[in-house]
This record gives structure tokens, sequence and C-alpha cells, in this order.
């Protein structure tokens, strides 16, 4: 898997999964949006990353994986990786992954770097631009990983026990645990050590906007990425999101080609959350205002979504969104069913629940965070 002059640590594991075909799509899918390749071959899947290697292998009734990487603490890193996605997924089988081999102690997050906000201030009445200030952070400026997970410390304590990998590849909390979230990369100049953040402020607040509401400069973060997918070159695209997908969907306007086509809409409260936004001229944008209807309960980005005039070669078409999870349920279905949308042609998001809080879609998995 490796190259075999090199120092290598390896590990397997063999995980009782009756139910695997039911999940082992999705899964793939999820392993390849926090920055691996997976590849399927003849008889095994194969998964490589810039901190190791693995092969999964489906079996009757089982899931066999092995890993290898260079050292302890890649070796962690890799069974995270692997075991976080395929946990998650299929929360619901509750598996049981234990790993056999080389086991690597208690290690660092590799790529969890610790910034202090600098400078904060809305944009409308209900976004919040925080800018972070930090060192190293080059491994974050990608196009196609726009996403990076928010570990926000107590404020005002002088230690903080950021969070490490135990030899099985979980996250463990020396301290205690902190609350954590997932958020679009806004902008990053890792020359300036500058990390934006757009924090939409919702009315039912929960660790992410109560931490954001309090923030001053000095506060600190942990920032562990990047994970998730960017845009793809096309002849056409569409993009759509609520305020939680208005971070991403300003970023790749801003990324487009000058000649780009298509269409973007962001549903907001009302007028007064619109933003002026730098896009294409051959990119029009609509804003949706909900105008007093509750965010996560109308079906103005579906609806907006369905009117496009989609070309007739939608191989060279693409999508991005990112928006509350009934709504992506409804794009989903459309794309994939009515409009016939290729897979690798579309990049959605289920970026939150109006129902649920991401602790408990992450208790329930796949039924709570995938389409179908």
């Amino acid at each position: 898997m490796s190259n075999p002059s090199a120092p290598s640590c390896t590990a397997s594991a063999v995980i009782a999964f009756p139910r695997l075909a039911d999940y082992l799509e999705p899964i793939l899918a999820a392993i390849a949006t926090h920055d691996m390749t997976v590849r399927a071959e003849s008889d095994h899947h194969a998964v490589t990353a810039a901190f190791g290697s693995a092969t999964l292998r489906v079996r009757p009734g089982a899931l066999h994986i092995e890993i290898e990487a260079a050292d302890p603490a890649a070796l962690n890193r890799m069974k995270h990786a692997l075991a976080g996605p395929i946990g998650f997924i299929a929360a619901q089988e509750r598996l049981d992954i234990q790993w056999r081999g080389d086991a690597g102690g208690l290690t660092p997050l590799d790529d969890l770097r610790i910034l202090r906000v600098v400078t904060v201030r809305d944009l409308t009445p209900h976004l919040r631009r925080i800018v972070l200030q930090g060192v190293n952070l080059a491994h974050l400026d990608r196009a196609d990983q726009l996403h990076c997970r928010l570990i926000f410390a107590p404020k005002g304590e002088a230690d903080v026990a950021w969070p490490m990998l135990d030899g099985n590849g979980r996250v463990t909390w020396p301290g205690g645990k902190m609350p954590t979230r997932v958020y679009t990369i806004r902008a990053i100049d890792p020359a300036a050590g500058a990390l934006t953040i757009d924090f939409a402020l919702h009315a039912d607040a929960g660790p992410a906007t109560r931490w954001a509401q309090a923030a001053a400069p000095g506060d600190r973060v942990g920032v562990v990425g990047p994970a998730a997918g960017g845009p793809k070159p096309a002849a056409f695209h569409v993009l759509a999101g609520d305020e939680t997908g208005l971070p991403g969907i300003a970023r790749i306007l801003e990324s487009l080609p000058a000649d780009a086509r298509g269409h973007a809409f962001i549903e907001v409260h009302d007028a007064s959350e619109e933003l002026p936004l730098a896009r294409p001229a051959g990119i029009t944008l609509k804003w949706l205002h909900r105008d007093g209807a509750p965010a996560g309960a109308t079906t103005l980005l579906p609806d907006a979504v369905r009117a496009v005039s989609w070309p007739p070669a939608l191989d060279d078409a693409f999508f991005w969104g990112g928006c509350e999870h009934k709504a992506f349920r409804a794009i989903h279905r459309y794309l994939r069913h009515d409009l016939g949308l290729p897979a690798d042609r579309q990049v959605l998001y289920s970026y939150w629940h109006r129902t649920l809080s991401e602790e408990q879609i992450i208790e329930i998995g796949a039924p709570a965070y995938l389409a179908e």
C-alpha cells in the first residue's frame, strides 16, 4: 500500500456488519469527503490519503479493513478517518470496531490549529463575520475542501486541554469535551495567517451561535480540517442555499471564471439579510425571502431549483447547495430522480435539521443526515 522502504505501522479490523450492502455507498462517499481518495479495484476499495492508505474488502456479513501509515500518529489519524464515517453513517447498527496490530497510543490531532479571534463584525442583522488568526494554515487553503470543524474553547480559560486521538483512532478529551461544529471557510489567507468564518445567528441558539454572539478579540478556537467538496469545472452552474449555505455560495461565486453561466439562489429572512456578492456577469443571483416564515419551513429553495432551465448536456452542468434537511431532501430527489443530474455533477449538504441538534443527528446516523 505504501513505500515498502519507509518505516510503517499497520493495523486491521474485521467489523461484523450484516447490513453492509445498505450502507456501503454512503460510507465510501463520506470517506471521500474527508480529503481521501477512494478507488474501486477488482476485489476491494483502495483508500489513499496524505497520512496513510487502506484497503476495504466486503465479505459476507463483514467489512475487512487493513491500514498502513508511516508513524503512530498517522496510523491513529487513519483509523479515525475510516472509523468515524463508518460509525456515523451506520450509527443505528451499533458497530463494534476493534483494531488489531500496531497502536499509536495517545497522539495529537495532526491537523489541529489553535487560532485567536482578531475581529468581529456584523454583516447583516443575523450574519456575523469573525476573522481568526493563527499559523501554519496552508493545508486549509483548498478550493475543493471548503469546510472545517471548529472547537469552541471555554471563554477566559488560560489552559485548554485540546482533543487528542487514542490508539483506536477515537477522539479523547483530556480536559473534558468542548462543543464543536462544522463551518464553511469563507476566506483564508495563509500568508497572513487569517481565516474567516461567517456565522448565521439562529434564534434558537446552539453552542456555535452562543460562542459567536459572545466572541471577542483574543478568544481561542481550535480548527480541524479541511473536509467536504467544493465546486467542479462546468459550463453551467446552479448554487442554492439558505443562510448556512450563503458563505459557501459566496466563496464559490468569487472563484468562478469570468465566462461562467448559471444561477444562484439564496434563501434569507428578508431584504435586510442581502449582501453584495461578487460574481461573474453570466450568473444570475436571486434572493428568496421567507418574510416571516420560520427558517427550514418553506419550499423556496426546491421550487427555485425546479424552475431552472437546465441545459441538455447535464454532464457539463454542476450543482452545489447547502440548507436545512427538509429542503435538502426535496432538492436531492429532484436532481437525482426528476432531472437525472449525474451524482458526480452535484455536491449537496444537509447543514442543519430543524428539529434535531448535531448531537442527535450523530446518534441517529444516516436517516437524519442522508437524503434517502
